[in-house]
């Protein structure tokens, strides 16, 4: 069985290095199905923004132009503000109301792995199936440095905790004592609903440590039989409290005992994709390369969209 998958593995690379061999310059890798052993030293996630960003395709009549810059441009419109009713008397005309609709632009950057590089002769040895294993690899480490520059974004416009967030007037990074109870828990959820756009939060991110801490909770905090599912099956990505959680393992982005709440995305903000990710592949001589790439622009238009509640454990 070893002899089989090495033979396989070999023919896959084999197949790669003809590829390579031909004149096309921009080939595009295509991911392989096969599966073959080797020892993985790193876990690698698909990247949440775009869980809780979804991405929309758009192509070049979608760009506006600009005269202060060349790069691509999309123009966005906020929702316009409208001043409350009011009670008169009869006989009385209403103020006028000049319109302006408000907007705001996002421009799109390229992310881009490393290049790598490798003798085409030296590609025959390996069991494994290379294309795979660094297309994949590739797309997921692009995706973290999306989640990184999101997650900066949203802690930059939210300030510091016991900060008051000045489009909304109120604080929505806020220190919960206590550790994660329910109690703490539902106060947490408050943070947004409190802003003047009395937004509820529709998704959750949160760390695979943080997540431990529901194992805590009991039958009576949890509810029926939620409590021995979770210490049967863990905890994976589910809808609680009517909110979608998402955990990731990326610790060193979302630090532990903190939670991070989004709006629903027609609240939050726009995910453009442009150009969709690609992996370009290149041979001169006896030499490899490729690298993936892709390019995008993201932007958050309502801060009141976002909290953020750290839970600060019980001593």
């Amino acid at each position: 069985m070893a002899e089989e998958k090495e033979i396989a593995g070999r023919e896959v690379n084999g197949a790669l290095l003809d590829k390579l061999q031909s004149n096309d310059s921009g080939l595009q890798k295509e991911a392989s199905d096969s599966v073959t052993d080797f020892v993985r030293m790193r876990m690698r996630e698909e990247g949440f923004t775009r869980q809780i960003l979804p991405p929309i395709q758009i192509t070049d009549s979608d760009l506006t132009k600009q005269v202060d810059t060349d790069k691509p441009v999309v123009v966005c419109e906020k929702e316009p503000n409208s001043p409350a009713a009011i009670s008169v008397p009869y006989g009385t005309l209403p103020f006028n109301r000049y319109i302006r609709g408000l907007r705001f632009r996002i421009m799109f950057q390229r992310l881009m792995t490393p290049r790598f590089v490798k003798d085409v002769q030296e590609l025959r040895t390996y069991d494994m199936d290379i294309r795979q294993i660094l297309s994949d690899n590739a797309l997921k480490d692009m995706q973290a440095e999306e989640d990184g520059k999101f997650i900066a974004t949203v802690e930059k416009l939210l300030i510091a905790p016991g900060a008051v967030q000045p489009d909304t007037g109120t604080i929505q990074w806020r220190q919960i004592e206590g550790g994660i109870t329910r109690e703490s828990w539902n106060d947490a959820l408050k943070i947004m609903p409190s802003t003047p756009s009395h937004f509820a939060a529709k998704t959750i991110l949160m760390n695979n440590v943080t997540v431990y801490d529901f194992q805590k909770w009991g039958r009576d905090e949890l509810g029926g039989d939620m409590a021995q599912q979770i210490a049967l099956q863990g905890w994976g990505e589910a809808t609680w409290f009517g909110i979608r959680i998402i955990v990731s393992i990326k610790r060193d982005l979302i630090p532990d005992n903190r939670i991070y709440m989004f709006g629903a995305p027609s609240q939050t903000g726009k995910n453009f994709l442009l150009e969709d990710t690609t992996m370009y592949v290149d041979t001169k001589a006896f030499m490899i390369e490729f690298f993936a790439y892709c390019s995008l622009g993201t932007a958050i238009a309502n801060p009141a969209s976002l909290a953020i509640a750290d839970f600060v454990p019980a001593t």
